[in-house]
């Protein structure tokens, strides 16, 4: 297992691997944990983000292998030794071995969003220090409808920034759909 900063070395091996092809947003993350088998990556996750999401991906071929706990247990650990105040990441609820692995390590629900009618994804967080349980309750304030409505204002107008702020970087962004996400809101 190898701990990187992420450069253009780094995508380079991302995509040349094809793991980059199955989840791209580990091209814009600070730092990356890898897991290689006889030189090859097989699985990676990393950190990055305004709000230091954790993205996540196993190729399909060695996933329910334990490499995702392993990795993801790696990025706690390096985020904890870095001086990180928090955690985030975002899980489709669907994804039952995802949600269930981030649950194992102490992720916790801060809410859910349904971008639209085939994008919904809980918000997961792991508090580290004070200053982090604070910025974890103010998000808190997206568990209720009119701060559901007011997310699903940003998330539109600042869709373009989803690489930044939220680790988002695949091509085809989800286009949030205010009038859904406030008929399908669910407090947590």
């Amino acid at each position: 297992m190898k701990i990187l900063q992420v450069n253009e070395l780094v995508r380079k091996q991302l995509r040349e691997s094809g793991i980059s092809k199955l989840m791209k947003s580990l091209e814009s993350c600070e730092w990356v944990v890898l897991e290689e088998i006889d030189n090859r990556i097989v699985g990676a996750a990393g950190i990055g983000g305004l709000f230091h999401v954790s993205g996540i991906q196993i190729m399909p071929e060695f996933q329910g292998k334990g490499i995702g706990k392993k990795l993801q247990s790696a990025v706690i650990d390096e985020s904890k030794r870095r001086g990180y105040s928090y955690i985030t990441m975002f899980n489709d609820p669907k994804n039952k071995p995802s949600a269930n692995l981030h649950d194992s390590l102490g992720y916790v629900r801060i809410f859910r969003i349904h971008y639209s009618q085939n994008f919904v994804s809980d918000v997961k967080a792991i508090v580290f220090r004070k200053r982090g349980k604070i910025i974890i309750n103010l998000l808190r304030i997206f568990n209720t409808k009119i701060g559901i409505f007011f997310l699903g204002c940003l998330l539109k107008v600042f869709r373009f920034a989803f690489p930044n702020i939220i680790l988002y970087n695949e091509d085809n962004p989800p286009k949030p759909n205010i009038k859904w996400i406030l008929q399908n809101f669910e407090k947590v």
